[in-house]
């Protein structure tokens, strides 16, 4: 950070304030008063994705809240075998103990996140100026990415929203070198990969291409620095006990993994190239309201930049370093390590790209900061008036969406008259998370009973961890009523599912939304 910066925000009030602190409360107060608005109006009366991880999430939470049992791993991951580690679980059991298990309060959390990532991301490109900390607080507003972020629960998510965060604790540490600054820099990093491996496997190396960037690189033969790291190996723990408790069960899973070559083709450094780079290009498009023409002329203008400054030999700035080493670092890891790259890997990216935007707008001629700016702010501020225009107050009609859930389950009790049931889901994920965890939370909430039969398709073996501990237990009249809620995608399997009720008699087939609800008689 520049030396002039000044406090964050000063104790005298805001019309005594210098000029480039007023600036930064004003930016700072409108960015997340806009967009903890936009954002609690997005997600309302369960206007959010409540899909098979979301839900599978919630059930194991709920099985080391309810039952008491705590975990070593998290979330399964794109090899079989192989677990994030836990600590997305029990930040998630937080907001579930306060809610009473609310998938709400999931997405109120992802929200206190972006904030958070709001007000560093702000702070890091402060002294780049106006422009860039509207371009910069507009992105991080409503960029189609990062909206998505907080519109449904998942433990890659918290990445890219404290991502702003990561960095300046990154910068600070290389400006203090206190063995405590280090640690939490690396303890942050160690909960990234807890969150989603695919991006927290590369913090120690972005830490070092940034000291490197900023030729800083003296601090990693500081014992300040190694003391550190022991933050980012303590987050590590619980993976490796599950794994010396289990003999070892997710490094042969890592083993085999690279040994089969998922790409089909063996290592091809050219076509990994490509893939990856396109990729990296497709999630910086979805940053940027998905305006390529955009996207380009930042990216240009960032190359020539750079080599600008560094010819002129201009003042390093280390944000620059630490930005573009968010970007190279997994960029070189991606094209050798042979996993697939999905959208919500890209978090570091993202983030990394806004803040190199600001960086780029900054350093521009003043014309074409203002063009740039002004673009940037109108395509942001057109994304808000859209929803308000034509999405407002109209229900999505997404199956994932929570509220078209709870519409099937409310019409599922309706229709049952106070009796009990069984009911099945067919979902294109075959495993119906969403239904198991949603008819014990809000069905017995709101009716007092859970289904006598609730899963995927009958007499099929138990696929929900403790699930005998979450059964009805309250008396009810019992009835021949089957219902079947039905997501309409996939049909080849969804035939293949119905076959397990061919002999159950249709009463009545009735649409709830995107779903479909039936009515049958067990026979």
């Amino acid at each position: 950070m520049r030396e002039d910066e000044g406090p964050l925000i000063s104790k005298a009030p805001l019309i005594c304030m210098p000029i480039k602190d007023r600036s930064f409360f004003i930016v700072l107060i409108l960015t997340l008063t806009v967009g903890v608005l936009f954002r609690l109006l997005l997600t309302q009366n369960g206007s959010f994705i409540f899909h098979m991880d979301s839900a599978r999430d919630f059930i194991d939470v709920r099985e080391m809240v309810e039952l008491k049992k705590p975990r070593l791993i998290g979330p399964t991951s794109a090899i079989d075998g192989f677990y994030n580690g836990p600590a997305w679980y029990y930040l998630l059991a937080i907001p579930y103990t306060l809610s009473g298990g609310n998938p709400y309060s999931a997405i109120i959390m992802e929200i206190i996140f972006w904030a958070i990532g709001g007000y560093f991301l702000l702070k890091l490109v402060q002294g780049y100026g106006l422009f860039s900390m509207v371009v910069a607080g507009s992105l991080w507003v409503s960029s189609n990415y990062i909206v998505l972020l907080t519109s449904y629960s998942f433990n890659p998510n918290p990445v890219a929203l404290l991502t702003p965060l990561f960095v300046y604790l990154l910068m600070h540490s290389i400006e203090t070198n206190k063995s405590k600054d280090w640690f939490v820099t690396f303890f942050l990093g160690g909960i990234f990969f807890n969150f989603e491996m695919n991006a927290g496997v590369f913090v120690p190396l972005i830490i070092f291409a940034s000291l490197i960037l900023s030729n800083n690189l003296k601090l990693s033969k500081r014992k300040e620095f190694w003391l550190g790291t022991s933050g980012f190996i303590i987050c590590l723990l619980p993976q490796l006990l599950f794994d010396l408790r289990h003999n070892f069960i997710m490094a042969n899973s890592v083993i085999k993994y690279i040994a089969e070559n998922p790409s089909g083709s063996g290592f091809n450094p050219s076509y990994r190239f490509s893939l990856i780079t396109e990729t990296f290009y497709n999630g910086l498009v979805a940053t940027f309201f998905n305006i390529k023409w955009l996207v380009n002329i930042l990216v240009i203008s960032l190359i020539a930049l750079v080599i600008k400054t560094q010819k002129n030999k201009l003042a390093q700035d280390p944000l620059l370093g630490t930005s573009l080493s968010l970007i190279i670092v997994p960029f070189l890891g991606y094209i050798f390590i042979p996993v697939a790259v999905n959208p919500w890997h890209l978090g570091l990216i993202v983030v990394s790209g806004i803040i190199l935007s600001s960086w780029v707008i900054y350093h521009s001629p003043k014309f074409l900061s203002l063009i740039l700016a002004s673009v940037i702010f109108i395509l942001s501020l057109n994304n808000i008036v859209h929803f308000f225009q034509f999405d407002y107050g109209k229900r999505n009609q997404d199956p994932s969406l929570l509220a078209n859930e709870i519409d099937a389950i409310d019409y599922v009790y309706k229709k049952s008259n106070g009796a009990n049931f069984k009911v099945y889901s067919y979902l294109p994920s075959v495993y119906d998370f969403p239904y198991q965890y949603l008819f014990w939370w809000y069905g017995k909430k709101q009716y007092g009973y859970l289904p006598s039969e609730y899963t995927y398709a009958p007499n099929k073996p138990p696929y929900v961890p403790s699930q005998q501990f979450f059964q009805n237990n309250i008396s009810k009249k019992e009835s021949d009523l089957v219902f079947l809620i039905v997501q309409p995608q996939d049909e080849k399997l969804k035939d293949l599912w119905y076959n397990h009720f061919k002999n159950y008699t249709l009463l009545e087939k009735q649409p709830i939304g995107p779903l479909i609800v039936e009515t049958r008689i067990d026979p």
